[in-house]
C-alpha cells in the first residue's frame, strides 16, 4: 500500500515540531543571553567615558585589585542568596568556590567592561582566535531554532513564562495562620475566621496544608455564602494537592476569601506550603542557558583584557593546533561518530538514548584528551627541544605566563572541539526519542522528552570537559620534561588508574594494613578521575545534581593548582639554551 504525499507530509509535520522545539528553546535562551550582554556592556561602554571609571584599568595592578574586590563582594552576595536555598544540606558548602568564581568573573567583567580600551576593542574580542567558532556554534542553534518558530506551538508562551522563574530559592512559600479555639462553644457553631494571608494560585504546582488541630477551610465567613463545601483537615494530617495530577486546591483563588474554622478547644496552627513553578517548567533552563552564555562572553573579555600576554600566547597556540590535520580528523571522527550512534540500534528495549548519550560524551572526551596530549607534546615539548620557547620567553614572557598560555590555548582548542561535536550530539539527542518512537511504532513523543535529554546531557559534557582539563594539565606539566611518546604513555596510565581509584580504595577495605596503605597512596598520588565519571547516572537516567557539579569543580580547581605548581617546579630550572 502506498501512502499519499499528503499523508507523508502530515506524518512529518507531526514529529518535526517535537524535534525542533527544544532547539527553539535553546535559541531564545542564547538570544536573551546575547541581548543581556549587549545591553550590559553597552551601559558599561557609556560609563567608560567617565574618567575615573574608564581609566581604572590602565594600571594592571589597580584593575586586577579592583576586580578581585568587586568580584569578592559579588561572590559573597551570591553565597548569601543561594547557599541557604541550595537544598544541598551538609554539602551546600561545595557551592562556595563556584559562586565565588562566578563573582570574580562578574567583577573582572565589570571593571574591564568599563575600561576605555574595551569599548573600542569589542569587535576584535569577538572576532579573533577561537571566539568566532564558539559564537558560530551558538549562531547555528539560533538560526535553526528561530527558523523553526512557525512550527512551535505558541512560541511566545516561552517568553511569558520567564518572569515566573524562581531566580532565588525553589519557589516554596510557607504561610502560617493561628486560628482561635472554640473554647466551650459547639464546634459546629464556631466562627470562620479570616486567614489574613496573601497568596497567588497562579503557577501553583503543589500545595501542602497541615494543622495541629482539626479545621475546616471555606471561602466565606457566612455559611449561606459558601460557593463550595468546606474542606476538612484533621489534626496532624498533611494534605497535598498537585496541579500535575489535576487536583483542585481547597482554597479560593482570592486570598481575601479564605476563612478557617477551628473545631477544637485550643488555638490551631495551620501551615500552607505553596510551591510555584513557571507555566512552562523548561523556562528555568532558558534562564540558566542565557546566564551561562553571558558568563562565557564575560569570561572571554575579562581573560583577554586582564591577561593580554597570556591571552595572546593562548590564541596563537589554539590557532596553530586547530590548523593541524589531526584536529580536523578528530573533528570529523567525532561528528560522524555521534551521528552514527544516533541511528545505530543498541537493542536495549527502549533505552537506546541512554547508550547514545554515554557513547557520545565518552567519544567526545576521548577525542578531546587525544588532542590535549598531542598538543602538549607539539606545542611545549617540541618548542623546548627546538629552542623556540627561548625566543618566546625573551619578549618578555615569563615562564609562568608561557605555561599558562600554552595550557589555556590547548584547552581553548579542545573547547571548540567539545562545542562543535557536542552541538551535533545535542541535535541528535533531540531527535532520538522521535526516531525510537517511530522505529518501535510507539505513540508520538512530545518535545519535552527531547529537551529533558538535552538538558541532562549538558552537565555530563561539562564534567567530561573537566576531566579532559585534568588530563591536559598533566600533559602540559609532563611536556616540560618528557617527549611526546612518553607523555602519551604516562597520561594513558594516569587515565586508567585515575578512573579505578575509587574502586581500588574500596577494595582495600578490610585487607591488611599494607594493602590499604598502598591503595590510599595511589589515591593520593594519582588524581581521582572517577569524580568526573557519571556513567552509572547516565545508564540509570538520573540527572546530575548541581551539588555534584560543584564538588567536581572544586576538585578540578585544587588539582589544577597542584599540577600548575608541579609544572613550575619542572620548568623553572629547565635549560632552554
Amino acid at each position: 500500500m502506498h501512502l499519499a504525499p499528503s499523508m507523508i507530509l502530515a506524518q512529518g509535520i507531526n514529529w518535526v515540531p517535537a524535534w525542533l522545539t527544544p532547539l527553539y528553546v535553546i535559541a531564545i535562551a542564547l538570544v536573551i543571553g546575547a541581548a543581556i550582554a549587549a545591553v550590559y556592556y553597552g551601559v558599561l561602554a557609556v560609563l567608560s567615558y567617565i574618567p575615573g571609571l574608564g581609566n581604572l584599568a590602565d594600571s594592571s595592578k589597580v584593575g586586577v585589585t579592583a576586580s578581585v574586590v568587586v568580584g569578592g563582594l559579588i561572590g559573597a552576595v551570591l553565597c548569601f542568596l543561594y547557599l541557604p536555598t541550595s537544598g544541598g544540606g551538609d554539602f551546600a558548602y561545595a557551592l562556595i568556590l563556584p559562586l565565588l568564581t562566578i563573582g570574580l568573573i562578574l567583577g573582572f567583567g565589570l571593571i574591564y567592561g568599563m575600561w576605555h580600551r574595551t569599548r573600542s576593542e569589542w569587535f576584535e574580542i569577538l572576532g579573533e582566535g577561537v571566539v568566532p567558532y564558539l559564537l558560530g556554534v551558538a549562531a547555528l542553534f539560533v538560526v535553526v531554532g528561530l527558523a523553526s518558530a512557525p512550527l512551535v506551538t505558541e512560541p511566545l508562551d516561552f517568553f511569558k513564562a520567564i518572569p515566573a522563574v524562581n531566580f532565588v530559592g525553589d519557589g516554596v512559600t510557607e504561610l502560617t495562620v493561628v486560628v482561635p479555639g472554640v473554647g466551650d462553644s459547639d464546634p459546629d457553631e464556631s466562627a470562620f475566621h479570616p486567614a489574613m494571608i496573601n497568596y497567588n494560585l497562579r503557577n501553583l504546582s503543589e500545595l501542602r496544608i497541615r494543622s495541629d488541630k482539626t479545621i475546616l477551610l471555606a471561602d466565606s465567613a457566612d455559611t449561606a455564602a459558601f460557593s463550595r463545601v468546606p474542606y476538612r483537615i484533621n489534626a496532624d494530617e498533611e494534605q497535598i494537592f498537585r496541579s500535575a495530577e489535576r487536583e483542585s486546591p481547597p482554597i479560593p483563588g482570592d486570598a481575601s476569601r479564605l476563612h478557617i474554622q477551628n473545631r477544637e478547644i485550643n488555638p490551631a496552627t495551620v501551615v500552607f506550603s505553596l510551591t510555584s513553578t513557571p507555566p512552562i517548567p523548561e523556562a528555568k533552563s532558558i534562564v540558566v542557558i542565557a546566564f551561562s552564555f553571558f558568563l562565557a562572553i564575560t569570561s572571554i573579555m575579562a581573560f583577554r583584557q586582564a591577561a593580554p600576554r597570556v591571552w595572546a600566547l593562548a590564541l596563537s597556540t589554539a590557532k596553530n593546533e586547530m590548523a593541524q590535520p589531526l584536529y580536523l580528523l578528530l573533528m570529523a571522527l567525532g561528528i560522524f561518530g555521534v551521528v552514527f550512534f544516533g541511528f545505530y540500534p543498541f537493542n536495549t528495549l527502549g533505552d537506546d538514548i541512554r547508550l547514545l548519550k554515554d557513547s557520545g560524551v565518552t567519544l567526545i572526551m576521548v577525542l578531546g584528551m587525544l588532542q590535549a596530549v598531542w598538543s602538549a607534546g607539539t606545542t611545549v615539548s617540541d618548542e623546548i627541544e627546538g629552542r623556540t620557547a627561548l625566543t618566546v620567553l625573551s619578549k618578555p614572557v615569563s615562564r609562568r605566563s608561557f605555561i599558562l598560555g600554552k595550557y589555556a590555548g590547548i584547552m581553548l582548542s579542545v573547547l571548540v572541539l567539545f562545542a562543535i561535536i557536542g552541538a551535533v550530539l545535542l541535535i541528535v539527542i533531540s531527535y532520538k526519542p522521535i526516531y525510537d518512537a517511530r522505529e518501535t511504532s510507539r505513540a508520538a513523543t512530545v518535545w519535552q522528552n527531547g529537551f529533558e535529554e538535552i538538558i541532562t546531557t549538558i552537565p555530563i559534557l561539562g564534567l567530561y570537559f573537566m576531566e579532559t582539563m585534568a588530563i591536559g594539565a598533566i600533559a602540559v606539566a609532563l611536556a616540560t620534561r618528557l617527549p611526546l611518546l612518553a607523555n602519551f604513555i604516562t597520561c594513558f596510565v594516569v587515565y586508567v588508574i585515575g578512573n579505578l581509584t575509587s574502586p581500588l580504595v574500596a577494595s582495600t577495605e578490610g585487607n591488611n594494613e599494607l594493602v590499604g596503605f598502598v591503595g590510599k597512596l595511589i589515591a593520593v598520588v594519582v588524581p581521582n578521575l572517577n569524580v568526573f565519571n557519571v556513567q552509572s547516572a547516565v545508564d540509570a537516567g538520573n540527572p546530575i545534581p548541581i551539588i555534584y557539579l560543584a564538588g567536581a569543580f572544586n576538585y578540578l580547581v585544587c588539582f589544577a593548582i597542584a599540577i600548575w605548581m608541579l609544572a613550575m617546579l619542572l620548568f623553572e630550572d629547565r635549560d632552554l639554551a
